[in-house]
Parts: structure tokens; C-alpha cells; sequence
């Protein structure tokens, strides 16, 4: 639309009456006074880029209250951050893998050990359950030798010698006999644990813990 000869004195004359610093601030006083067309006065609108690669992903984020780390780059295109990745920052990093035995595992956590800290002797460096049963906590030292002859019936004596079970193994074990006698029930964890040794490793370990 053209601009009548009367408009364009009263724009000139206006801006140089308000000196505006820059062209923002002179289109601002001139809309104001209805001097231009509201298409030139209104202000471009800024297209929103977003991080997140979708709408599901974004809304993702708002329900469970993920905060995304600054400079974090998602796996979707251009970088942006799909459901994948916030479920990964929200689970957090994973635990590293412990090399060792199942067997191995459950004798530290039964005796309160860092499984973390112990050099295994199996395939590939595997923790193996003879690797770990001399690291029991010292606090039990001295009852432990006063107690160290263990009562123990003759089927127990005979599984403890089929499965190459010393005294020190079962110190720990509670006898369910008469004055704690410990009879052949009492080994049946122990032996469970063996024989899940047993198959968890190759016949070349077995043999090294002779």
C-alpha cells in the first residue's frame, strides 16, 4: 500500500524529533503512532528449535523431570535427544560387570567382602570361589581359633572329604547336631556352591586349587 506524501512528512518529522538509536527503535515509535502497516510493525516470530527429536521425547522429559546435561548430544539426527537416550539418563550409567562366579559372588556377600578388589585365577582373569574363601573378615580371629575343631558326624566327614572340604571351609557353617555337631545337612550350601564352581569353570582351575 502506498504511503501518501502527508504520511511521509510526519514519519520524517517525527524521526527527527525522536532520533531513535536504530531501526527496531524507530519502527517501535512509528507503529506506535500508526504511521505503518501492522505487517511491517509486527515483529517476526522466532520458529522455537527444540533438543529433543520429537514431541514424545520432549514430554518424556517434562513427566519424569529429566534434567539434560548441557552439551549433551542425543542419538536421533542433528544430535537431537529421542526417548531412547533420556530412559539412559535416567537409569544413569551401568554398574560394570563382575568377572567372577556365581558361587565366588555369594561367599562376599554372605561375608561382607569387596568382590571388586579381588585378583581371580580363572579364565580371563574370573574370580573363582577359591579366590575369595581366604578373605574372610578378621574380626572372627580369635573365635575362630578357639573354635576350630569342629564336632562333625561320619557322613559329614564323608562329604567333606568327597568334595575336598577342609575344617577352615565349614567355620563358619552351624552345626544342627547334638552340641553343634555338624551333621550332613549342614554342608548341603557349602556343596551347592562347589558344584556351581564346578561348572562355571574349566577343569584346569579345578585343578590349580589343589
Amino acid at each position: 500500500m502506498a504511503t501518501s506524501a502527508q504520511t511521509l512528512m510526519l514519519i520524517i518529522d517525527e524521526l527527527v524529533k525522536a532520533k531513535p538509536l536504530d531501526r527496531d527503535e524507530a519502527i517501535t515509535l512509528l507503529a506506535a503512532k500508526g504511521y505503518l502497516p501492522k505487517k511491517l510493525s509486527e515483529k517476526p516470530k522466532m520458529k522455537k528449535t527444540s533438543r529433543f527429536a520429537s514431541k514424545a521425547a520432549e514430554e518424556f522429559a517434562e513427566a519424569k523431570g529429566i534434567v539434560v546435561p548441557d552439551g549433551f548430544k542425543g542419538t536421533a539426527n542433528n544430535d537431537k535427544i529421542s526417548v531412547k537416550d533420556l530412559k539412559q539418563l535416567a537409569e544413569g550409567p551401568k554398574k560394570a560387570k563382575v568377572n567372577a562366579s556365581p558361587s565366588a559372588q555369594q561367599f562376599c556377600r554372605d561375608n561382607g567382602l569387596d568382590i571388586t578388589k579381588v585378583k581371580g585365577t580363572g579364565a580371563d582373569g574370573k574370580v573363582l570361589l577359591k579366590d575369595v574363601k581366604d578373605l574372610k573378615p578378621t574380626a572372627k580371629a580369635d573365635s575362630d581359633e578357639n573354635d576350630s575343631k569342629r564336632k562333625v558326624s561320619s557322613a559329614a566327614a564323608k562329604l567333606m572329604k568327597q568334595y575336598e572340604i577342609d575344617e577352615e571351609d565349614i567355620v563358619d557353617v552351624e552345626g544342627t547336631g547334638t552340641n553343634g555337631t555338624v551333621v550332613a545337612k549342614d554342608l548341603k550350601e557349602l556343596i551347592d556352591m562347589i558344584k556351581a564352581e564346578g561348572t562355571d569353570t574349566e577343569p584346569s582351575d579345578e585343578e590349580e586349587d589343589e
